[in-house]
C-alpha cells in the first residue's frame, strides 16, 4: 500500500522540476511579487491526503516560506476544478484506494501536478497575471483575502480590463 512518502516524493518532483522549494509539508516558490505555495495535508480520519495551494502578494506582506494559512489567496485543489478532476484527484489522493498500484499513483500524482496545480499557481506568478486568473474565474471558489480584492480591483483598471466585477471566492 501506498505511503507518505510515495505521495510527497511524486507531489515534490515536478515541483522541483519548476523551481519549487521544499520546506516541511510544503513547496515554495517565489519572485519579486509573489510567492506560490502548495502544501500537502494528510486526513485525520483516513488514508487521504489534499492538495492546498497558496499565493501570497510580497506587497502586502512578505514571507520568503510562508503557511499557508497566511496566504493571501488560499485554496483546495479540489475546490478549484472540474467535477471530473476533483473526483480524479480525491481517488488518486485517497490512499486506501487500493485499485491503483503504487507505480501509476505515483505518475497520477506527478501528472495532476504538472496539468493542474501548476498551471492554477502559475497563473498567479505575477499580479498582473493574477488578475486575468480571477477574471477568468478560476478562483471563484478560492479563499481570497481582501486586500486581494482592491489589489485586483486596481489592476483591472491599470490594464484597462472590462469593467466586470472580479470572480473571488470567500473573503477573509
Amino acid at each position: 500500500m501506498a505511503d507518505s512518502k510515495l505521495v510527497k516524493e511524486a507531489l515534490g518532483a515536478p515541483l522541483k522540476e519548476a523551481g519549487f522549494k521544499k520546506k516541511s509539508d510544503s513547496w515554495c516558490w517565489s519572485d519579486n511579487e509573489v510567492v506560490l505555495l502548495v502544501n500537502i495535508q494528510k486526513s485525520q480520519y483516513g488514508g487521504q491526503y489534499y492538495v492546498n495551494g497558496g499565493v501570497a502578494v510580497k506587497t502586502l506582506g512578505e514571507a520568503e516560506f510562508p503557511k499557508e494559512h497566511h496566504c493571501h489567496i488560499r485554496f483546495r485543489l479540489t475546490a478549484v476544478v472540474s467535477d471530473e478532476e476533483r473526483k480524479e484527484i480525491e481517488s488518486v489522493f485517497d490512499l486506501e484506494n487500493e485499485s491503483l498500484s503504487d507505480q501509476k499513483r505515483k505518475e497520477e500524482i506527478s501528472r495532476l501536478v504538472k496539468d493542474v496545480a501548476l498551471p492554477i499557481l502559475q497563473g498567479c506568478s505575477s499580479e498582473s497575471s493574477m488578475a486575468e486568473t480571477v477574471k477568468s474565474g478560476r478562483l471563484a471558489k478560492a479563499m481570497v483575502h481582501k486586500q486581494v480584492k482592491g489589489l485586483v480591483s486596481l489592476l483591472f483598471y491599470k490594464l484597462k480590463m472590462p469593467a466586470q466585477a472580479p470572480q473571488f471566492g470567500l473573503f477573509v
